[in-house]
């Protein structure tokens, strides 16, 4: 009955995708003319969730009229009405806010121990037990080739508490391209989903930063913000006479309520001769490219992972004995969610690491406009040799 519910339920959405309105936006920047990535777009009356990429531009179907905010780090929060972008594609400028100076703020506490509290206060504010729809998006690249590529529609149904995160994840559509050979291990492709949730529901990515020890290693500043007066912004730097690995971060946060809005880490490219071993899985590797971001949103009711995006690139010998340079590139971008139960069957659950071993399910084109973050026109050139190969 369940399923049969769910199938009525797609042809129904289906049903509806031609009478919808289709509206395609490209952001740029009011003053370069250049595109503006990353931007999180949120549709204000359904809360549903869309990502700019490389090219600036995003593209949503909507039922009814909305309004649509648009935020950046980089620039001035925009609300627009979607009534007023009727041409084919509708450039909308975004102001900087860079035009603002930062002024430091001094604490009575050390900067790590606002962070450490930070990082507990959040991990309870976040909302749970919840289900969150997620686009899933990944790129492998292996001796400087796109060898495979995987996305997906996916819902992901968090449980636990803090410390203790646990996801059932259901997939509702996928596909995969690109072909897996004696040369590329199985070990290699992709990040790991059945962690990565926990990962960011746990804010593990900060754990190097909010441990004692790290006072010895690491510079802490804490600034104004000047995309928003609620939020500050902390600067987390390695002390250049530590030699080691150690990525830079930047944590943008709400001071008022106590939450991480956003995390941005990257390891500076004279620190990686330090690095022997990955984070990515068990590989062993030099790595030569590692960033990570992850964005957070507190919508008055639910506070939830809003998108992420990570890079990995190292070179590693693979089982033939031959060296390989690996490059990963990782996407999530929550689409819509949902703090009430839903019920589903404990074996429709996906239990597998990767999408990179299931067989495709395409019922719709939800690349286009219902996953929230739209290929570029390189992507697509990418994923559609892929697809011929496969």
């Amino acid at each position: 009955m369940k399923r049969t519910l769910l199938a009525f339920l797609l042809l129904f959405q289906i049903g509806l995708w031609a009478q919808n309105k289709e509206i395609v936006v490209i952001l740029k920047d009011y003053e370069t003319n250049l595109p503006v990535s990353d931007a999180t777009i949120t549709v204000l009356s359904t809360k549903q969730g869309l990502v700019s990429n490389e090219e600036g531009v995003f593209k949503l179907s909507l039922e009814k009229p909305s309004k649509i905010e648009i935020s950046h780090t980089s620039y001035k929060t925009l609300t627009v009405n979607s009534s007023s972008l009727k041409l084919k594609e509708n450039i909308i400028y975004l102001e900087s806010n860079n035009k603002t100076l930062e002024e430091i703020i001094v604490t009575k506490k050390h900067p790590q121990e606002i962070l450490k509290n930070l990082v507990e206060n959040s991990s309870k504010k976040l909302t749970i037990p919840i289900n969150l729809k997620i686009y899933v998006r990944e790129f492998f690249k292996s001796n400087d080739k796109y060898t495979s590529f995987n996305d997906g529609l996916l819902n992901f149904y968090i449980q636990g508490k803090p410390g203790n995160i646990k996801a059932d994840i259901l997939v509702e559509q996928n596909r995969f391209y690109g072909l897996i050979n004696e040369v590329v291990e199985e070990s290699t492709l992709g990040y790991n989903l059945n962690d990565i949730i926990s990962n960011y529901y746990e804010f593990k990515y900060l754990k190097k930063v909010i441990e004692a020890y790290s006072k010895k290693k690491y510079e802490y500043e804490i600034k104004t913000y000047a995309a928003n007066p609620d939020y500050y912004l902390m600067n987390i730097r390695p002390i250049p006479t530590i030699d080691e690995y150690l990525p830079d971060y930047f944590v943008v946060y709400d001071y008022k309520k106590n939450i991480i809005i956003e995390i941005n880490s990257s390891v500076l490219t004279e620190r990686y001769e330090f690095k022997g071993v990955t984070d990515f899985l068990v590989v062993k590797g030099k790595v030569f490219n590692s960033e990570f971001n992850a964005a957070y949103k507190y919508d008055g009711d639910d506070y939830y992972l809003a998108k992420s995006k990570e890079e990995i690139g190292f070179i590693t010998t693979n089982k033939k004995k031959v060296e390989e340079r690996i490059e990963v590139k990782n996407y999530l971008v929550t689409t819509n969610h949902n703090n009430k139960p839903v019920p589903y069957d404990k074996e429709d659950v996906y239990k597998e690491k990767s999408l990179f071993n299931k067989r495709n399910s395409i019922l719709t084109n939800y690349w286009e406009f219902d996953s929230g973050l739209t290929p570029t026109e390189e992507e697509k050139k990418i994923i559609e040799s892929l697809a011929e190969k496969f």
